[in-house]
C-alpha cells in the first residue's frame, strides 16, 4: 500500500496532482471518483477542482482498485454459494459486478440474493436457481439470516457495546456494535444487523459521529490522520449464517479480510504509516 501526501505550492487541477503519482489521468480520475482522495482530510470527488496554493492532497494508492482480486468461493452446496466479494466490485447490475465475475472465473451463472456496496468486501450469498432465490427472499423477510461485519472507525468510543436503532427511510433499523480492538487512534468494531436497510451500518455510524473509515457519502467532515489515508470505505462482511433452504443444514461461513483492510489494520496496530511526501 502506498500512502501519499502532496503539498501544492501553486494552482493545480486536482486530477493533475493525483496523475503526477498514478502516471495517468485515467487512474487519477478513478481514484477521485471512488472517493479515495482527500484535501486536508476531507474527501473530494470533483476531479477538475482547482487547488489553492498551500493545499495538501492525501490518498492511498490502493492496488485493488486497478487490479481487483478474483471472487473466492467459500461455500458451495446444492445450488447455494457463499462468495468472498472483492472490494470495488458491484454485487450485480452495474458493471463490473460479482455475478459476471463468477461466470467468467467459474463458468456458472448465479444470482446474488442480497447486495453489498461496491467498496464493501466479504461474504455474500448467491444461488444457481430461481426457486432458491425465492426461498432466500423469504429467509431475509423473516430475518432468519445472521450477518456480521467488521469495520474501522476513527477515535475509540467510550463504550464496549452499543445498540443504534434510529429509523432509516421511515423504517426500523437496528445495528448492534461491539468494540473488538482499540488502537492509539480508532477502533475495530463488529457490527450485527438484524435489519437490512440501504447503507445501514454506514448511516448509523455516521449518525453517532463515528463514521466508517473512508466514508464520503454520509460524512462530509475531515478525517484525522491516519484515516484521511483510508484505502476505501473499510467495511467487510465477516460472517453469514443461515439454514440451507434445501438440505436444512445450518451454514456458517466467515470471509477472510482482503489485503487492503489487513494492511491498514496492521499499520493502525503498529501506528506506523510510511507516508510518501511530495511538493508540487
Amino acid at each position: 500500500m502506498e500512502y501519499w501526501k502532496v503539498h501544492v505550492k501553486r494552482e493545480y487541477k486536482l486530477i493533475d496532482v493525483v496523475a503526477h503519482i498514478t502516471g495517468t489521468k485515467k487512474k487519477a480520475k478513478r481514484l477521485i471518483d471512488e472517493g479515495l482522495v482527500s484535501i486536508s482530510g476531507k474527501r473530494e470527488l470533483r476531479y477538475r477542482r482547482t487547488l489553492k496554493p498551500e493545499s495538501t492532497v492525501e490518498f492511498c494508492l490502493n492496488p485493488l482498485l486497478f487490479k481487483p482480486e478474483k471472487p473466492e468461493v467459500l461455500y458451495r452446496e446444492e445450488g447455494v454459494w457463499v462468495v468472498n466479494k472483492p472490494p470495488f466490485l458491484n454485487s450485480n447490475r452495474d458493471r463490473p459486478n460479482l455475478e459476471e465475475a463468477i461466470k467468467k472465473v467459474y463458468g456458472k451463472e448465479v444470482m446474488v440474493v442480497h447486495r453489498l456496496d461496491k467498496q464493501t468486501s466479504g461474504a455474500i450469498v448467491a444461488v444457481e436457481r430461481k426457486d432458491l432465490f425465492e426461498k432466500f427472499k423469504e429467509v431475509f423477510r423473516k430475518r432468519e439470516i445472521k450477518k456480521e461485519y467488521l469495520t474501522l472507525i476513527p477515535n475509540a468510543p467510550g463504550w464496549n457495546r452499543k445498540r443504534v436503532d434510529f429509523r432509516l427511510d421511515g423504517k426500523e433499523a437496528v445495528t448492534e456494535l461491539s468494540v473488538l480492538e482499540r488502537f492509539k487512534r480508532g477502533a475495530l468494531l463488529l457490527a450485527k444487523i438484524p435489519t437490512g436497510r440501504k447503507h445501514q451500518i454506514r448511516r448509523h455510524l455516521a449518525g453517532i459521529g463515528l463514521p466508517v473509515a473512508g466514508e464520503f457519502v454520509y460524512w462530509k467532515r475531515a478525517f484525522p490522520f491516519p484515516f484521511n489515508l483510508s484505502p476505501r470505505i473499510l467495511l467487510h462482511s465477516h460472517r453469514v449464517e443461515f439454514k440451507h433452504p434445501k438440505t436444512g443444514k445450518r451454514v456458517k461461513v466467515e470471509a477472510p479480510l482482503p489485503e487492503d483492510f489487513q494492511s491498514f489494520l496492521k499499520s493502525l496496530r503498529e501506528f506506523r504509516f510510511n507516508v510518501k511526501e511530495l511538493t508540487l
